[in-house]
C-alpha cells in the first residue's frame, strides 16, 4: 500500500448504513483491566500498537473525511489521550467534524478543558460523546465522578459506564454504583460482559461459534465501520486490528473510497472473532439488533 500526498487524497463518504467510523489513535492504556477486550481470547499487550502514525498525518486522515451529523468520529485505543499528539489533533480538525471520545479518564482534567475544543465533542445523540469506562480497582469512582462535574461544568457532555460482570460480587458493586451515581445525577450506564468467565462464554452473539469457537473456519465477511489503527491501516473488523493481521487498505490511500468499507473479504479466522464485531447490539440511534459484520459461506455451518 501506496500512501498518498495530501494533494492526492479525496474525500471519504460513509454510506447512509455505515454505523461506526473509529481511529485507534495509541493502544497503550494506563489500566491493567484482566477482561480487557483489546486482550480478548488469549492477545498481548506486548504485541499490540508498536507502530504509531505521527499526528500530522492523522490530522490529514480526519479532514479527508465527510461525516453525516449522526455519525461521528470516535477516538479510542487504549487511551487514547496517551496519544503523544491529542491536543493538536483534535484542534486540527476542519469545522464541523464532530468527535466522540472513548476513555477512562485517568487525564489531567484542567489541561483537558484548557486545550480541548467543546465544540468538537457537543452533538446531539442518545448517548454523550465523551463516554468513560469505569473499572472498579483500575480507577476510581468518587476521582471519576469529580472529574465528571468539573467537565460537565466546563460545557463538555459526559457519560460514565460500568460493565456488568458475571462474578456476583462485581456486577453487585456496578449496581450499586449506578444507583449512587444516578442519586448524584451522573449520567451511569452498564454494558453487558463479553466474553468467557470460568468456562461459560457471555453475550449475545449472532455467528453460532464464531466467538472462542475452538476450530477455525474459513468465510467471507464485510463490515460497516471504517476501523483504522495506531498505524493508519484499515481493517475489516476489530479482530483483525487487534491482532494485525490483514489490513485491506492505509488511511492515506488515495483510492480509499466508502465502497471499499463494503467489501466481502476472505477469512480462515471465523471462530476467533472479537465479541464487538458480532454481538448483537444498538446502533448509533440506540436500536438494538445491529451487528457490526456480515458473514457469509462459513465453511462446513449450514448457512
Amino acid at each position: 500500500m501506496e500512501i498518498s500526498t495530501e494533494s492526492e487524497l479525496g474525500p471519504i463518504r460513509p454510506a447512509e448504513w455505515h454505523n461506526y467510523v473509529a481511529f485507534f489513535l495509541t493502544l497503550r492504556c494506563n489500566l491493567k483491566c484482566p477482561y480487557c477486550i483489546n486482550l480478548h481470547d488469549g492477545g498481548s499487550r506486548s504485541t499490540m500498537g508498536k507502530r504509531t502514525m505521527d499526528v500530522e498525518s492523522w490530522i490529514k486522515a480526519a479532514n479527508r473525511l465527510e461525516l453525516r451529523p449522526d455519525l461521528p468520529l470516535t477516538l479510542q485505543g487504549g487511551e487514547p489521550t496517551l496519544f503523544p499528539g491529542f491536543f493538536r489533533f483534535v484542534n486540527a480538525l476542519k469545522p464541523g467534524l464532530k468527535c466522540d471520545l472513548l476513555t477512562n479518564l485517568t487525564f489531567d482534567v484542567a489541561e483537558f478543558i484548557a486545550n480541548v475544543p467543546r465544540e468538537v465533542f457537543l452533538r446531539e445523540a442518545p448517548y454523550a460523546p465523551i463516554r468513560v469506562s469505569y473499572h472498579p480497582g483500575q480507577n476510581d469512582i468518587d476521582e471519576l465522578v469529580w472529574r465528571y462535574f468539573q467537565l460537565e461544568e466546563a460545557g463538555f457532555r459526559i457519560g460514565i459506564y460500568g460493565i456488568l460482570h458475571p462474578d456476583e460480587e462485581k456486577r453487585s458493586h456496578i449496581l450499586a454504583t449506578k444507583e449512587r451515581c444516578l442519586k448524584l445525577g451522573v449520567d451511569f450506564r452498564t454494558k453487558e460482559y463479553l466474553g468467557e468467565w470460568q468456562g461459560q462464554l457471555y453475550g449475545q452473539f449472532k455467528y453460532p461459534g464464531s466467538v472462542m469457537g475452538g476450530q477455525l473456519r474459513s468465510c467471507r465477511c464485510r463490515t460497516g465501520e471504517l476501523l483504522v489503527d495506531p498505524a493508519g491501516l484499515v481493517y475489516k473488523c476489530h479482530a483483525d486490528l487487534l491482532e494485525g493481521r490483514a489490513p485491506y487498505a492505509h488511511v492515506l490511500d488515495a483510492d480509499l473510497t466508502a465502497d471499499a468499507i463494503d467489501e466481502f473479504r476472505a477469512c480462515d479466522s471465523y471462530g476467533d472473532c472479537n465479541p464487538c464485531d458480532v454481538k448483537v447490539k444498538t446502533n448509533r440511534f440506540q436500536q438494538f439488533g445491529h451487528t457490526s459484520v456480515e458473514i457469509v459461506d462459513v465453511d462446513g455451518l449450514a448457512q
